[in-house]
């Protein structure tokens, strides 16, 4: 048997007899299989079974048995046949490969391989099949002609140096894949919406309507901003100046509400307002809209523009008109207009219900020491540890009363409403820090000296109970919100320690 196998004519003829016969029924039954499951190889596996393989059996049987040479007429036509088949099944397979990634392209979400690349591996299967099959099996020397090709080429890429510049640009912008068709990109002062993408340019619709063709040598060097990718959701700024007597806290609301109101404008993520020029006689501020289509960005917009309007009338929140005539301003004096003066703030402590007894003297007393201050949404009116700076009256708007607590908490003492006082609470020494208040809205408070509030209750010993019971009353609440809050830490902790003891067990 080992003298069998070292025989190179017998070990051609087990192959022939034994392997290959195995490898046509194998071939055969899975040819069988795959067409049952309807399966895209079955064109593959068939050329293999009819062709392939029988042909280098053929090739087999002439250079083994019979010994013909690569010369031979018989061998270069089966070695044609041969390679020619073996190409046709490559060419088989690349086309169901072909097939995937086209339709993968077709997913507008995920960025397909643009056709010029796909048509590349196979016609380097053309040339690699008609390279050996003319140098390899027909014997046909190609350096004459490799060297008349490439003194041709270097001719024809100097003649074509901007062509072929521009389909190199083609190429690498249509496999980095910046932009889709039907994507809407800015580069330069060129936006619009993506038509077509070939090899050499792109087409591009602005607007108005008109088509832009721009080679892709242009854009490959270029920055372009897409705004369909990553999302489709885009912010667009809007500027808006409004008057400089509107307080901010009224003009951002009267702004958000007309851009909840605007047909297009995103809920998630929420428009936003802000702040971003503070100069007499304007404000500016920027209103940040998200929409889901920048196409209709203009329109959202303008549609924004005109419910300003309309909102800054509903909301008593006038917009900057051009001014007519010609005066003369005074900046001084319009900013000592903007303070109120000692009879508005008389009037303005007559307004709280404890100090609505007091006599004409005492009031004027206290309006003398006295000034208004305004303060936002949000701000701290009188800080920790500050009290006894004064006599606080909240005059406009709403404020709170807060404590800091244990572990870090904040804690509700009281809320103030307009006539109410506060800036009597002081230290104790059963709180960890003093309280300190905090305006709910945008608050208008008037702050007496201390020195002059002093005075004037020393005057009026039923101020003085007034206030004094009005202390008190809000110290005993502070002190049973602190009771209570430590009582609910301790029995936090001790629920945690429970838990912890049961999980041991």
């Amino acid at each position: 048997m080992s003298d069998l196998l070292r025989d190179p004519s017998s070990a051609w003829a087990l192959v022939l007899v034994v392997v290959l016969p195995v490898v046509i029924i194998g071939a055969g039954e899975l040819e069988e299989r795959l067409r049952q499951r309807d399966s895209v190889l079955t064109p593959v596996v068939s050329i293999l079974r009819t062709w392939t393989v029988p042909l280098l059996a053929a090739w087999a049987l002439a250079r083994g048995l019979f010994g013909l040479s690569s010369e031979n007429l018989l061998i270069q036509l089966l070695g044609t046949g041969l390679l020619l088949s073996g190409a046709f099944a490559a060419l088989a397979v690349l086309r169901i490969v072909i097939t995937r990634l086209r339709e993968r392209g077709e997913d507008r979400d995920r960025r397909g391989v643009p056709q010029i690349l796909l048509a590349l591996p196979r016609v380097a299967v053309i040339i690699a099949t008609g390279w050996f099959l003319i140098d390899g099996v027909w014997g046909v020397d190609l350096s004459a002609a490799l060297t008349a090709l490439g003194v041709t080429s270097l001719v024809i890429s100097f003649a074509l140096q901007d062509t072929l510049s521009g389909l190199a640009s083609g190429l690498l912008l249509m496999s980095d894949a910046p932009f889709q068709p039907g994507d809407w990109i800015q580069s330069g002062e060129l936006e619009g919406r993506v038509l077509d993408i070939n090899w050499r340019s792109s087409r591009i619709e602005d607007r108005n309507g008109d088509l832009h063709v721009v080679p892709n040598a242009q854009l490959a060097g270029a920055t372009v901003i897409n705004f369909d990718r990553p999302t489709s959701v885009h912010r667009v700024v809007v500027p808006v100046q409004v008057a400089f007597v509107n307080p901010p806290t009224l003009a951002k609301a009267m702004l958000l509400d007309a851009a909840r109101s605007t047909p297009g404008v995103l809920e998630d993520p929420a428009p936003d307002a802000r702040v971003v020029q503070i100069d007499d006689p304007l404000m500016g501020y920027e209103v940040h809209l998200w929409v889901e289509d920048y196409q209709s960005a203009p329109k959202i917009a303008s549609d924004f523009g005109a419910l300003v309007w309309y909102q800054s009338h509903r909301h008593d929140v006038p917009l900057p008109s051009p001014a007519q005539d010609l005066y003369l301003y005074d900046g001084t004096e319009a900013g000592l207009a903007g303070i109120p003066d000692r009879a508005e703030i008389r009037r303005r402590l007559r307004q709280s219900p404890l100090l609505d007894q007091l006599g004409d003297e005492d009031l004027d007393r206290l309006a003398s020491a006295a000034r208004a201050e305004r303060y936002a949404a949000g701000e701290t009116i009188l800080e920790t540890g500050l009290a006894g700076l004064g006599l606080f009256v909240l005059w406009a708007g709403s404020a709170r009363i807060l404590s800091p607590g244990p572990s870090g908490r904040t804690l509700d003492v009281a809320e103030l409403v307009p006539g109410d006082v506060f800036g009597l609470l002081g230290k104790s020494e059963k709180w960890p820090q003093p309280p300190y208040t905090v305006a709910v809205t945008d608050c208008e408070v008037v702050i007496v000296d201390q020195e002059a509030a002093q005075q004037v209750t020393s005057h009026n010993p039923a101020l003085a109970s007034v206030l004094n019971q009005v202390t008190r009353m809000r110290r005993r609440r502070l002190d049973r919100i602190l009771e209570s809050a430590s009582q609910q830490i301790s029995l936090e902790a001790g629920g945690d320690d429970v838990g912890t003891e049961e999980g041991q067990e």
